[in-house]
């Protein structure tokens, strides 16, 4: 079974400690710093689950999932929107390029888990 998390975010910090957490639930982990990077590595690698920042430099997050979602190749991967933003405006902007979750800055251990075994069960 594929047990790849793809975490897209332009700040190491945040994907060093997502990628702990994960790694910690028995994931391996891919980081990309921008949208574009992680369209890229998610064509590659066919990751079980992308997890996606909105605010990032070359592609944002939004304009990122949109093009995940309308590749064949990529479009059957659940994709998990990360962001210290949170307005309804936003979250709507993210559900209709087709993310299935979310998950809000600052970060909690327990919501990422949480969120990611809603979407793909226990790793073990």
């Amino acid at each position: 079974m594929n047990k790849t998390i793809l975490v897209v975010d332009d700040s190491a910090m945040i994907c060093h400690v997502v990628g702990q957490i994960l790694r910690e639930s028995g994931y391996t982990v891919l980081t990309a710093k921008n949208g574009q990077e992680g369209c890229d590595l998610a064509k590659q690698y066919d990751p079980r689950l992308i997890i996606m920042d909105v605010e990032m430099p070359v592609m944002d997050g939004i304009q990122a999932t949109a093009l995940i979602k309308s590749e064949p190749k990529t479009s059957h991967i659940p994709v998990l929107i990360f962001t210290s933003l949170g307005g309804e405006q936003d979250l709507k902007r993210a559900r209709d390029a087709g993310c299935q979750g979310f998950l809000n800055k600052p970060i909690s251990k327990e919501a990422i888990r949480a969120e990611v075994e809603k979407l793909l069960g226990s790793p073990r």
